[in-house]
């Protein structure tokens, strides 16, 4: 089967993706600086600290732009998978980026609920209006391609979080400038804060099975396994690894025991075929063995095919 450098993304759906993370990077690049200016004028540390919000933003689709870039390069001798690995590595520090974010969010919001300071409502809640637009100008790029792998869904995540910052950061003003509410600002960061970490749990836990090279959650081994050995040329199979290079591109290794060593090419050919039709698992590596092969041997009572034949379930 082919190699996985021959399973890049379509060249067209690759110039989209990224064309909508160079719009997303710049809209962000250039609203950070206005939101740094804004919050230095108005001495709001509210202001300030979503500036540093869209800071970690720039940098999240800055990385998500160069691992899209890289995990298109063609493979080399010493990277033979290619940099598909690099989406994966950039969404899981992005994912824990949010985290930390998160976390600095509570700590912060859990020391000005109590004394909370002093903020002009007005200045709070234009820049704010404007940042949200920004943000969701990012959203709606991204909105398109945030299911074409872990990468540019953390870049959409990111974006959409800044977004919920925004609505919180314009509730705020509201609030303060009409109510002088001035706790009504840390709460609304304490809520957001909660929603962000709820909402990339998925993205780092996928992220740290890929690296583990765990089973894809949407491939059954046991099904994997019984549609090999219930092939009338295959004794029996053991050592089946199946696992994730990249999202959306998934790799299969397996030991097969053959009933007749003569017809290695074709069942070979025959077993490749089945796992790419019924599985999706078109990089498929199956070595063939037995005591006696190249010679003919006589295949034994075959048995109920199940995970006891050194195949272990690794999806869980």
């Amino acid at each position: 089967m082919s190699g996985p450098g021959h399973n890049s993304p379509h060249p067209q759906r690759f110039q989209r993706s990224r064309r909508r993370l160079l719009w997303a990077f710049v809209s962000q690049l250039l609203f950070f600086v206005v939101e740094l200016v804004g919050g230095l004028l108005t001495n709001s540390l509210a202001l300030l600290a979503d500036a540093g919000h869209m800071l970690s933003d720039v940098a999240a689709l800055g990385l998500s732009l160069l691992a899209l870039v890289y995990a298109n390069k063609a493979p080399t001798p010493r990277k033979t998978y290619g940099y598909h690995r690099l989406e994966i590595l950039v969404a899981l520090v992005n994912g824990l980026a949010l985290w930390v974010m998160a976390g600095i969010i509570l700590h912060t919001a859990y020391g000005r609920f109590f004394e909370p300071p002093s903020i002009p409502g007005l200045p709070l809640l234009a820049i704010a209006g404007l940042g949200l637009l920004v943000n969701l100008f990012g959203v709606v790029i991204l909105f398109p391609a945030r299911e074409q792998g872990l990468n540019l869904r953390s870049a959409f995540l990111h974006l959409l979080a800044d977004s919920l910052g925004s609505v919180g950061a314009i509730a705020a003003g509201l609030a303060i400038h009409f109510r002088q509410w001035y706790w009504f600002d840390p709460l609304a960061g304490a809520v957001i804060a909660l929603l962000l970490l709820a909402g990339t749990w998925q993205l780092v836990w996928e992220s740290v099975d890929i690296l583990m090279e765990g089973t894809p959650r949407h491939i059954d081994l046991q099904q994997v396994a019984a549609a090999l050995e219930s092939h009338p040329g295959v004794c029996e199979i053991h050592d089946l690894h199946i696992w994730s290079i990249s999202s959306g591109l998934f790799a299969l290794s397996v030991h097969v025991v053959l009933a007749d060593a003569r017809n290695r090419d074709s069942l070979v050919w025959e077993l490749e075929t089945l796992l790419a039709r019924r599985f999706g698992l078109e990089h498929a590596t199956i070595q063939v063995e037995g005591p006696d092969y190249p010679n003919p041997r006589v295949c034994p009572l075959k048995r109920t095919p199940a995970l006891a034949h050194g195949v272990q379930d690794t999806s869980g």
